[in-house]
């Protein structure tokens, strides 16, 4: 494991720490690690197949389930209704628990493992819990999930079903769940592993390795655009840091444009981008109380703004906001166009494919699907149509189909 720590707004490295003493920003992990080529060449097969890229000392630590690997989908259809040349997806609803953040959370709880802990704590609306309370199973540790209010009650129960102590906080503000996990690690002695970076860095190194896969499975041709949602911007910041990496070994000459998209109900990414506000600046300022369908993305501030934010002005990239109606659209766009049902915070991507700039008819995007919406059913069930009712007879058959 070789890394050091980096503020990436003043581009001061560090051998540790958690904030730069320069400008107060946090650190994020960097990895200076020298892998072999060939990792780079075959079918990746899971995340830990760049185990050298990722900060964990011992291989015995890690704590897996199998995540990593997910499928890169062309979807042609989609990328017609939308104007643009091709569409890929990365399928992020294959992993085990059927999101993005079973990566980070593998990543973590390695590290958890690694310095002895024996309880974890996260504050999650849903996938984060869930990821958590399985990765602790697996590990033999215990789990206490801080859940949002607007949490979908499939979560909390897939949560609790792994045996997650489920505890849910009645504030529409993501900040101030985190104060009281955070104020409960420290009393208690817990763990915490939110995925935020702002708080633990180790927490987040799992999302490079997207970035890491979609150069094997695009064999080196990558998209122009990567599209991704964001709540705290830990995923869209990872998967910028695993372009740099790539970089740094000379498999790219640079990253692509990245675009973060979130709900116009919630969307203090792209107040920070129009207004140029640093990161620390946009602490200041958290969105007043988040309205959005999109629950997985409903953070009233930017949990890893120290590198989103430079992760879209390093690339050229774009912050979007989409509303309610537009995400539902894109679900259904992207369950009837490519037999891929996703829950409504992944749909925002989807829903941001029209407005990317500059983008057209022979641009190619790669969209990250984030979670699943078997997970979070109940949105795409209300926007669903209503099943034909007939008898047991071809005319009732030929009179439903007519009318």
């Amino acid at each position: 494991m070789k890394i050091d720590f980096i503020c990436y707004h003043c581009d001061r490295a560090y051998g540790g720490g958690e904030v730069c003493v320069e400008c107060g920003e946090p650190l994020a992990i960097r990895s200076l690690a020298e892998p072999a080529r060939q990792i780079f060449s075959r079918r990746p097969v899971s995340m830990w197949d760049y185990a050298a890229l990722l900060p964990v000392a011992d291989g015995a630590n890690i704590v897996s389930l199998g995540e990593g690997g997910t499928p890169l989908v062309d979807a042609p259809r989609l990328a017609a209704s939308v104007g643009l040349g091709q569409v890929v997806i990365k399928n992020e609803m294959t992993n085990p628990t059927g999101s993005f953040k079973d990566r980070q959370i593998s990543a973590g709880i390695s590290h958890a493992k690694e310095i002895g802990a024996g309880t974890v704590a996260v504050v999650s609306s849903g996938n984060v819990a869930c990821a958590a309370a399985a990765y602790a199973a697996r590990a033999g540790m215990n789990a206490v999930m801080f859940m949002h209010g607007h949490a979908a009650s499939s979560k909390v129960a897939m949560a609790s079903l792994f045996g997650g102590r489920v505890i849910q906080v009645d504030t529409p503000s993501a900040r101030a769940v985190f104060d009281l996990c955070i104020s409960a690690c420290n009393k208690f002695g817990w763990y915490h592993l939110s995925t935020a970076g702002m708080y633990n860095a180790y927490n987040v190194e799992g999302s490079k390795t997207i970035a890491y896969e979609v150069y094997q499975q695009t064999a080196g041709h990558l998209p122009e655009w990567v599209v991704a949602p964001v709540g705290g911007g830990g995923l869209l910041g990872g998967i910028w840091r695993g372009f740099l990496d790539l970089e740094r070994l000379g498999l790219i000459e640079k990253p692509p444009r990245l675009a973060g998209v979130q709900a116009t109900g919630c969307a203090p990414l792209k107040q920070a981008i129009e207004s140029g506000a640093s990161f620390l600046e946009t602490l200041k300022h958290p969105w007043p109380n988040p309205k959005t369908i999109a629950g997985g993305i409903a953070d009233d501030i930017l949990f890893d703004g120290h590198t989103v934010l430079p992760a879209i002005r390093a690339t050229g990239g774009a912050a979007i906001a989409v509303d309610d109606d537009a995400t539902l659209e894109g679900l259904r766009q992207m369950a009837a166009l490519e037999g891929l049902l996703c829950e409504p915070t992944s749909a925002v991507a989807m829903a941001a494919l029209s407005r990317l700039p500059g983008a057209g008819a022979k641009t190619r995007v790669c969209c990250v699907i984030t979670g699943s919406g078997a997970k979070d059913f109940s949105a795409a069930q209300a926007y669903a149509p209503v099943p034909l009712r007939i008898g047991p007879s071809l005319e009732e058959l030929d009179r439903a189909l007519a009318g």
